[in-house]
């Protein structure tokens, strides 16, 4: 999945610089063509009203000549100029487009639909859809019931009747302990990372795996 992201990641930077050097391609071979039109149009004129003598068209073609020459010089020092400037603004526009996409992939993950009980093998074992609740019990079903009832994994008696809740608030899921015995962690799909609950409320993403206990329920 990470290296999906960064490959689509590289991709929109480059369909972005590709677009942005074609503009530039394209503005300058705009306004040589007008000048080059505009200056033969000039230089018939003044022919015209000298009865096209050859010192006349000789002097407009050193004129033009010069002015070639001009040309090439000054299109070089553009080039180099705007390849510098391009260099200097090119981290920062990479940096807002990473960040525009990675803004994107965060929200997506921040939607969850499922939660999936695991084994000790990696193997899906059941299955729970969260629909449109805003809160889910995670424990053992007793006189209260609970939403995610985990009575039947492996090590029940190391899991609290209502052992943690996840709830839904405006920028994601989060889950809080419910002061169990054996506690509650989740580890990061991100990067890894392996975080124990504390009192607060802890947010949680697609692609985490909530430790019940030694249970683990992954996030879809």
């Amino acid at each position: 999945m990470k290296l999906f992201n960064n490959l689509r990641i590289q991709r929109e930077i480059k369909k972005y610089q590709d677009k942005e050097v074609r503009k530039n391609e394209e503005n300058s071979r705009k306004k040589i063509r007008l000048l080059w039109i505009f200056l033969i149009i000039v230089g018939f004129i003044v022919a015209y009203y000298n009865n096209f003598s050859w010192n006349v068209i000789i002097g407009i073609l050193i004129v033009f000549f010069i002015f070639l020459i001009f040309d090439l010089f000054l299109g070089n020092y553009r080039l180099k100029k705007d390849i510098l400037m391009y260099e200097r603004s090119q981290n920062v526009r990479d940096s807002k487009i990473v960040q525009n996409i990675e803004y994107k992939v965060e929200q997506k993950r921040d939607v969850i639909t499922h939660i999936i009980l695991k084994n000790t093998e990696g193997y899906d074992v059941k299955i729970w859809s969260m629909g449109r609740s805003n809160s889910m019990m995670i424990g053992k079903n007793s006189r209260i019931k609970v939403d995610i009832d985990l009575s039947n994994t492996a090590y029940p008696f190391l899991i609290s009747k209502q052992h943690a809740i996840l709830n839904k608030a405006d920028k994601g899921w989060y889950i809080e302990d419910l002061g169990s015995k054996n506690g509650t962690g989740i580890k990061k799909y991100s990067d890894n990372r392996k975080i124990k609950i504390g009192n607060a409320p802890v947010k949680v993403q697609s692609g985490d795996i909530i430790y019940i206990a030694t249970t683990e329920l992954l996030l879809k």
